[in-house]
């Protein structure tokens, strides 16, 4: 039988990342994709990284930042996106945006930690 993951992002709280960025999971039914929202704050801490499996695209939707892949910055404004290829090093800078920026992560596969974190998170939120 096929599992429909259903909800409202108003409805779910905010996680600690880390400096400047929470977030929230959700989808978190579907078999293949994760989707995150990232709530980034002026003077974030960055986090270069990369993920070994994890292909992502990233859309802003709100506020203003340099997202950096492969080391090459692109300014990114409210409806820009981005491909970011499985193993290639990236991270996001806010440093003068008029408003946090609201970043949407899409990851194919799924990042199964972030199911588990945000589960664990949510559990713990309710109680």
């Amino acid at each position: 039988m096929t599992k429909i993951d259903y909800g409202n992002l108003d409805n779910l709280p905010w996680q600690f990342v880390r400096e400047g960025i929470t977030r929230k999971v959700f989808g978190m039914g579907a078999e293949n994709i994760n989707v995150t929202i990232n709530r980034v704050e002026n003077g974030n801490e960055k986090n270069p990284h990369s993920h070994e499996e994890n292909e992502q695209i990233a859309l802003i939707l709100e506020g203003e930042c340099d997202y950096y892949v492969d080391g090459v910055p692109y300014r990114m404004t409210k409806g820009s996106w981005i491909t970011v290829p499985a193993g290639v090093e990236h991270y996001i800078e806010v440093y003068d945006s008029p408003v946090p920026v609201l970043n949407m992560d899409i990851f194919y596969p799924l990042r199964e930690e972030y199911n588990e974190s945000y589960g664990k998170f949510i559990e713990s939120y309710r109680k």
